[in-house]
């Protein structure tokens, strides 16, 4: 079961990569933070690219294959710029969103995802739905409406609040990167590290470009801070991406129950560090709807139809 371990340990990654954004973005541009964050990551993974290029033979054993960059058509690397221009727009969302609304709002509302990326799949795929995934998917949305009534009560109006929308437009952009994922994974056959490499360097680039076109001439109205917590982002990041890929990449590895420990998981670090640290509001009215959060990913992630056979044993009672 190492492949449960790694996934555990990459979610506390994450757990704590959400923490760091928060910290970094608060009175902070968000373009210069994500400028420094993405060329990191990049830097961390351009070692892997260059390699795999000029010394291909240095990734013969099991262990280095797991990062060995396979080449790519020009159709292959115009797909990922894709994938990586859905991500940016989500990280603008997201960031913007995150500079403005708690963090123990902004964890639960973020876990969305996998109901939107579950709905998706239904309609782009015609994935079936089971019974309980649909639970799932019905119970993460009323988490989301008990968590507008708790955010009423800081003054956050889930109905009118612009940031919320972002948020949710957030959420949306990677569901459908999620999509996209398993396109590039399984129609493409792109190998997931290499997708991972190729995403890091594009989202440099063009996060370069922003830097430069809309930041650099307005940096006097949009200060910016270093703070070392940009770094650590990028660190985080990474190290819990490759983790992940270690992870996936084992034979023994559920792959359906990954995202319910990575979602989870990183839900719980940052809205506990978000009580305990942030010393953010209303923390018992939002307990509910973290734990509903917690039971609706548990639910999405069930590929039985528990609903179905529980209404059929009922059925056969009478």
């Amino acid at each position: 079961m190492q492949w449960v371990l790694l996934s555990l340990i990459s979610a506390f990654l994450l757990g704590f990569y959400d923490i760091f954004k928060k910290s970094t973005v608060v009175n902070n541009a968000i373009i210069p933070v994500l400028f420094y964050s993405t060329m990191i990551s990049a830097l961390l993974f351009l070692p892997f690219v260059v390699l795999s290029l000029l010394c291909p033979d240095w990734f013969a054993s099991d262990f280095w294959r797991l990062f060995y960059v396979e080449p790519l058509t020009g159709r292959q690397h115009l797909l990922i710029m894709g994938k990586t221009a859905l991500i940016l727009a989500s990280w603008m969302f997201s960031y913007s969103a995150m500079k403005n609304l708690p963090i123990t709002v902004v964890g639960p509302v973020n876990q969305l995802r996998p109901a939107i990326s579950l709905v998706l799949l239904f309609i782009i795929f015609r994935e079936h739905l089971n019974g309980t995934q649909c639970a799932g998917v019905v119970l993460a949305m009323v988490s989301f409406w008990l968590m507008g009534r708790s955010g009423k009560k800081e003054g956050i109006h889930f109905k009118t609040n612009k940031w919320v929308y972002m948020l949710l437009g957030s959420a949306m952009l990677v569901a459908l990167s999620g999509v996209y994922d398993k396109f590039l994974l399984s129609k493409e056959t792109i190998s997931p590290v290499t997708i991972q490499a190729w995403y890091t360097i594009y989202d440099f680039m063009m996060m370069a470009v922003l830097f430069f076109a809309l930041w650099r001439p307005k940096r006097v109205e949009q200060p910016f801070e270093w703070r070392w917590g940009i770094a650590a982002m990028a660190v985080f990041v990474t190290v819990a991406d490759v983790i992940y890929l270690s992870g996936l990449a084992q034979e023994a590895a559920v792959i359906v129950l990954i995202p319910l420990i990575l979602y989870g998981v990183r839900l719980v670090v940052s809205f506990v560090y978000g009580a305990l640290c942030f010393k953010e509001k209303n923390i018992r009215s939002k307990i509910v709807p973290l734990l509903m959060v917690l039971v609706a990913l548990l639910f999405m992630c069930v590929k039985s139809d528990l609903v179905g056979a529980f209404f059929a044993w009922i059925k056969n009672l009478f």
